[in-house]
């Protein structure tokens, strides 16, 4: 991966860049808007700049208008330490033809600047289909709803109805043991319907459900038929196999009485699906599970016929599931269109579907016609249907396309990121159109140097061999660095806590107080002299404490107060949560 130079990448065809955190990807994405509106006379409206959330747009808008203002008192004679952009407003990139030209468009800019076409993802699908309803088959009065959740219990509740308020729902009992429910399978549905490029396996068709049926049935019947003439020679065996566990969990000698009714009533019951809670014990897996250690294999067809049956049953729960998501596809679209009502996940549904379709060619042309460039922020948490959405209207083009992101963060599927949409756009890219960013802005060197040497292994911290972590130095020449009475303050540190007697509950005690009691230690240094950033003396508004949850904060925020240290606890927790 090559190292992005800011001012010598061409603006033209797919790019992606590499971007960890304190890298300066904002400025980045800064500068190469000013770049584009310069060296390619584009107006804000033709340079299409989308990333996740309002407030990112927001902070976009900010940073790029306040450069384009910066750009513009250079030219006239101002002043700035910025290295790069002194240089392009010197045109030592040689990319523009003559001050005069450059200064008109940067004065077009500014003055334009209210139609800059920077949104989130939901944004620029709303305006591109809103404003080519032709190409795209979208309708104007559409109700954009923020909140599917209503419709999907609408369907969900019908579904649950459907197939066991009925003679017939005889799948019921098990569904019902395997803790199936309205609400688990409205949970399950949430994620898994009304994405086009989500491919649900097992495929099955209404004609492999009937035979699935008929095949749990037929076994179900073998099984009663083996049950009725081969019951006392299966008790027997369970009975008094010494390779079986007598354990509590196993076939112990007081619980098989009730092991043996339970098959009774299943036998005679004629329900295939209406598995008892330990019908697994008569399974051929369930006895090898029950051996001892050195016990010998105890077998006997009836096993094998039970063992086949669980397995049916399973499949059949499994496609129980598969009919859930294809009356969710099929019902779900019908009702919207009813309704006249919009997902905010059909924004980018439906541009993809007409971006696939047959005036799909004229739409992306139409669309590169308005945005002749773009920058994506936030790359990482992309998805197949983002990326191809991009790839339909700018691959094979020479318009510029910058992806912008950090794939580490992707792992974790942060706002519904798909990391094998980063790698595959990534592999879709010639090694030439691919760029990190090497400076860090934020941290100290000796912290960086910590963290290339932590990640300098081959253990794949980010599990697959696509991520990779590049190595970074620090941005600044002058930086502040933390001293206390200490020999050496390193720069990394992890602690371990003693394992005797350590719980889940005990460890959440004493973190709290640990960090509290180094906090308070460094606090009295700073307070003596002995502790400081440079030259000033440490404070509590210089130390930050990040925690995974608001439990946890609040715990490290009690372990201040008493200690008698202020502190500011942020979060996006509501007032009305709080004590």
């Amino acid at each position: 991966m090559n190292e992005l130079r800011h001012l010598q990448v061409e603006l033209a065809g797919v790019n992606q860049i590499e971007a960890s955190a304190g890298t300066g990807k904002t400025y980045a994405i800064a500068l190469l808007y000013l770049r584009i509106l310069v060296e390619l006379n584009l107006e804000p409206k033709q340079i299409l700049v989308v990333t996740f959330t309002e407030a990112a747009t927001k902070e976009l808008r900010g940073r790029i208008r306040r450069r384009i203002r910066e750009a513009f008192d250079v030219m006239d004679g101002g002043e700035t330490d910025d290295a790069l952009l002194r240089a392009l407003c010197a045109n030592d990139n040689g990319k523009w033809a003559d001050i005069v030209s450059v200064r008109a468009a940067l004065d077009r800019a500014l003055k334009s600047f209210d139609t800059a076409a920077i949104f989130t993802i939901h944004g620029f699908c709303l305006r591109a289909l809103q404003e080519n309803a032709f190409e795209s088959g979208s309708r104007y009065d559409t109700e954009l709803v923020t909140d599917p959740a209503p419709l999907m219990g609408e369907v969900v509740d019908d579904f649950w109805r459907k197939s066991f308020f009925n003679d017939s729902a005889r799948l019921l009992g098990f569904a019902l043991k395997k803790n199936y429910s309205v609400d688990s399978l409205k949970s399950f549905a949430k994620g898994m319907t009304g994405n086009p490029k989500l491919k649900i396996i097992p495929e099955f068709s209404p004609e492999q459900i009937t035979a699935l049926d008929a095949g749990c049935l037929s076994q179900y019947l073998l099984i009663q038929s083996e049950w009725h003439h081969k019951r006392q020679e299966v008790i027997e065996l369970l009975a008094t196999d010494k390779g079986l566990s007598r354990a509590a969990d196993q076939y112990k000698e007081t619980s098989l009485p009730g092991l043996f009714a339970q098959m009774d009533n299943f036998a005679g019951g004629g329900n295939p699906y209406d598995l008892p809670p330990d019908f697994s014990k008569f399974t051929s897996a369930g006895i090898a599970k029950g051996r001892k250690p050195a016990g010998a294999a105890v077998s006997h067809p009836f096993f094998e016929l039970c063992e086949e049956l669980q397995q049916l049953v399973l499949k059949r729960l499994l496609l129980f599931c598969g009919e859930l998501i294809a009356y969710c596809n099929e019902q779900i679209p019908v009702r919207k269109q009813r309704k006249n009502v919009r997902f905010f996940s059909d924004l980018l549904n439906d541009l993809y579907r007409a971006l696939c379709g047959e005036s799909g060619d004229l739409f992306a042309l139409k669309l590169r016609g308005s945005y002749q460039a773009a920058l994506i922020d936030e790359f990482q948490d992309t998805d197949p249907v983002q990326y191809d959405i991009f790839k339909k209207i700018y691959a094979d083009t020479p318009l510029p396309l910058f992806l912008i992101g950090d794939p580490k963060q992707a792992i974790y599927s942060f706002r519904g990121a798909d990391i094998f949409a980063y790698i595959q756009a990534a592999m879709d890219l010639k090694e030439e159109n691919r760029f990190t960013l090497t400076s860090n802005w934020r941290s100290t060197p000796d912290l960086l140097t910590a963290f290339n040497q932590l990640f300098a292994n081959d253990r794949k911290p980010f599990i697959y061999d696509e991520i990779e972590y590049h190595p970074v130095k620090s941005g600044k020449e002058n930086y502040k660095k933390l001293t206390d009475s200490s020999a050496a303050v390193s720069p990394m540190q992890i602690w371990l806590m003693p394992p005797e007697g350590l719980n889940v509950t005990k460890a959440n005690e004493l973190i709290p107080q640990a960090v509290a009691a180094e906090i308070s230690r460094l606090l009295q240094e700073g307070s003596a002299g002995l502790a400081a950033i440079g030259e000033q003396p440490l404070v509590p508004a210089d130390i930050a404490v990040i925690v995974r949850s608001h439990r946890q904060a609040t715990a490290v925020r009690d372990s201040l107060t008493k200690l008698k240290i202020p502190s500011v606890m942020r979060s996006d927790m509501t007032i009305f949560a709080t004590d």
